[in-house]
């Protein structure tokens, strides 16, 4: 008789795609069992990659509703395990009120715990992010890939959707993201310095491909004016000039994840787009900037590249402040 299996990760895109090959685990010793995925409205848009789970769709942010939804659920449907994979306060209470279903769980060690060690002793297995020392680690990738004890390698997540853009892309591209906070609000550069970074960047390549933010009006605006572009929201294409610069207007979900897939190399700050890259095995050039006031800041910079960062043949750069100090940076990367 098959289980009921159900896998909670309602947050972020980035943390979504770190956290895929522990879902993959669970999908691959679980195959025979029904399995629903909690996600956010925010990484829903990526649920085409589990074409075969049931969805349900919550706030990223638990308030009373959310909890007393999780609460309903789970008091109505008899699940038999459970995989915390966002550690949220709420969802370490569930395990003590709900002693007969099995938990899974991935948990914080930091500056506050979560759960506390009256919690924890109900989870029946759980991995530790430690955020306090500065030690050797391993990747938050692999320690969440260890929650789940299971020997076969074959992938369960969907990577192979035929998507059609109704658009004609250039057949060998590099993909770029335009970040505002990383290069407007931390390095202080402007447009023109970001239309320099592109030419750089044309240089180098044969087309190049970039996105931006889908709601910052004034810098896809620039972009728009200046570039060749495909609009997917409206469904349409502006060819304005010859430079082999395209700019991806309003692209996410599907449309974003394939033209990764199909890209040649990516270039962009470190986040979402680059662990999409890594999920998809793409040569990466991470961009980064730290902004340090004091010995803490460094710590924790440390601490959290090394959760973060993918375990593997990750390549990366930090940024400067000086443009053209950032420019000598990156032609010795690319």
């Amino acid at each position: 008789m098959s289980k009921k299996i159900l896998i909670l990760k309602n947050d972020r895109t980035g943390d979504l795609f770190v956290s895929l090959k522990a879902i993959n685990r669970v999908l691959i010793k679980h195959q025979n069992d029904k399995i629903t995925i909690f996600l956010s409205q925010i990484n829903h848009k990526f649920s085409f990659l589990f074409p075969n789970l049931k969805k349900e769709i919550i706030s990223m942010n638990l308030g009373l509703r959310e909890k007393f939804y999780i609460l309903k659920y789970l008091l109505f449907n008899k699940i038999d395990s459970i995989y915390i994979l966002t550690p949220k306060n709420f969802y370490y209470y569930l395990p003590f009120f709900f002693r007969k279903i099995k938990f899974y769980g991935v948990i914080i060690r930091g500056t506050k715990n979560r759960p506390n060690n009256f919690l924890l002793k109900y989870i029946h297995k759980y991995v530790t992010i430690d955020r306090l020392t500065i030690k050797k680690r391993n990747s938050s990738y692999n320690i969440q890939e260890s929650l789940i004890e299971y020997s076969d390698n074959s992938n369960m997540i969907n990577t192979n959707s035929n998507i059609d853009h109704n658009f004609n892309f250039p057949k060998e591209y590099v993909f770029f993201h335009y970040k505002h906070k990383l290069f407007n609000d931390l390095l202080g550069w402007s447009l023109n310095d970001i239309d320099n970074l592109l030419i750089f960047f044309r240089k180098k390549n044969k087309n190049i491909m970039f996105s931006s933010e889908l709601n910052n009006t004034q810098v896809n605006n620039h972009f728009l004016n200046k570039y060749n572009s495909f609009d997917f929201h409206n469904k349409t294409h502006s060819n304005i000039n010859e430079n082999g610069i395209f700019f991806l207007k309003n692209v996410e979900g599907y449309d974003l994840f394939d033209i990764v897939r199909k890209s040649s190399n990516v270039i962009a700050p470190e986040g979402i787009i680059t662990h999409m890259a890594y999920f998809l095995k793409k040569p990466i050039l991470s961009l980064m900037h730290f902004k340090l006031n004091d010995r803490r800041d460094f710590i924790n910079q440390i601490i959290s590249c090394k959760e973060w960062f993918p375990p593997s043949k990750y390549k990366f750069t930090v940024l400067k402040k000086n443009f053209t100090t950032s420019l000598n940076k990156l032609d010795k990367r690319i």
